[in-house]
């Protein structure tokens, strides 16, 4: 399972039948272009095995959630670019998730997704928006705010009463920067602080002034769990919700 952004590429390899966690590897960089991809797939030799299946997770922050009925394939392309602007040569690429009737328009730069095309023909890919709405589970009440924390930025998917209410990437320097988004969101959707629930992954930790920041705001805070095992012997000192991210782009192999 491999998970692909603009400043970052992460990597787990686990076991089909027993879904037994092998390795774990996150790697950050100024940019993560087909240079980089074949830096790291020559450093990081087991990437280069066969394998059973491979599924890769692009985290591109240029993406647009279309309902079924407004959607047009012939001016995707067109949406994304009045959006966000797109620089370059960028492969537009539309997924249907049809049990909410949408979707997801976006752009990954060409020529990492030529790279990974051609690296892996048979693998199988998806935007980061479209994994998490197929692994968020039924809103409770207040609804729900899933936030995976990367380097530089987070994504959020906030839902509540069987809608999605929000998708997008928000860049961020400090704890407060995330702690503020969060805030303007319950906000613009009527959520409260005292109700909604936050599912969080990525790289924070009890210890971080993030977590204790979210605790003095909200009062539904738990770090995500992962599906796969970890054997005894295994020397990861990481917690799961570091990956949980990756996990949910293994479970689609399930």
């Amino acid at each position: 399972s491999i998970r692909v952004g603009e400043k970052h590429c992460c990597f787990s390899i686990t076991d089909f039948l027993s879904n037994d966690l092998k390795q774990l590897a996150y790697y950050s960089a100024e940019e993560v272009n087909a240079d980089f991809l074949n830096e790291l797939f020559a450093a990081q030799e087991e990437l280069n095995t066969a394998f059973y299946q491979v599924l890769i997770c692009y985290d591109y922050p240029q993406s647009c959630l279309v309902a079924f009925k407004e959607y047009k394939h012939g001016e995707a392309g067109l949406l994304l670019n009045t959006m966000f602007g797109l620089r370059g040569t960028s492969a537009i690429i539309s997924e249907s998730i049809a049990e909410w009737q949408l979707y997801n328009v976006y752009a990954v730069p060409g020529k990492v997704h030529d790279w990974i095309t051609k690296k892996f023909p048979a693998g199988k890919y998806w935007h980061q928006y479209t994994l998490s709405i197929k692994n968020s589970k039924p809103a409770t009440e207040g609804g729900n705010l899933l936030v995976d924390i990367r380097n530089d930025d987070f994504t959020l998917l906030a839902t509540a009463n069987n809608k999605i209410l929000l998708a997008q990437t928000f860049s961020y320097s400090t704890p407060d920067d995330i702690i503020y988004y969060l805030l303007k969101v319950c906000q613009q959707f009527g959520l409260s602080q005292q109700e909604v629930h936050i599912g969080l992954s990525g790289l924070v930790d009890q210890q971080s002034a993030l977590y204790r920041e979210l605790h003095q705001y909200f009062l539904q805070v738990e770090f995500r769990d992962t599906a796969w095992t970890v054997p005894a012997s295994a020397n990861n000192e990481s917690p799961a919700h570091f990956f949980a991210s990756l996990n949910d782009l293994a479970q689609c192999a399930l």
